[in-house]
């Protein structure tokens, strides 16, 4: 009786071992999981931020020159050019400094917060089951022998 017994608390032992391996296991791809996707958003920010950068650039200098042949002087589409930029900066302040955080918060929450996430937390629910399965069978086997 005292070896079952003994034996159970060795299992549930290495049984809470293998939990804390596996959840910290578990977080550690989640967190490198997490990390890459992170990286991964930067650097196609970059790339793709960059490019927008010169391709605004170049039509910008465009359009400023087509609109200082129109108005006969070259600085005249250059300021013109630049106040459109100006108020657009503005406006960008006023009105949309809120719809850039919210979806900075919402990129940024679908990076790191899965609905796949939830699976390693049905698995260790399954296991527990299964070892209280276990345990129970040996408690039926243990009352089986006493009862002989």
């Amino acid at each position: 009786m005292f070896n079952n017994l003994k034996e159970s608390l060795h299992n549930i032992v290495d049984r809470v071992e293998d939990l804390g391996l596996s959840t910290m296991e578990f977080y550690k791809l989640r967190l490198f999981k997490s990390a890459m996707k992170g990286v991964t958003s930067l650097v196609n920010l970059l790339v793709f931020g960059s490019l927008s950068l010169f391709v605004m650039l170049f039509l910008s200098v465009g359009v400023a020159l087509w609109l200082g042949t129109l108005f006969v002087e070259a600085y005249i589409g250059f300021l013109i050019v630049g106040g459109f930029y100006a108020l657009a900066l503005i406006c960008m302040f006023i009105f949309g400094k809120k719809m850039i955080e919210k979806g900075i918060i919402f990129k940024s929450s679908r990076l790191f917060y899965d609905e796949d996430d939830l699976e390693p937390q049905e698995r260790a629910r399954r296991e527990l089951d299964e070892f209280s399965a276990v345990l129970r069978k040996e408690e039926w086997k243990e009352n089986e022998k006493l009862s002989k």
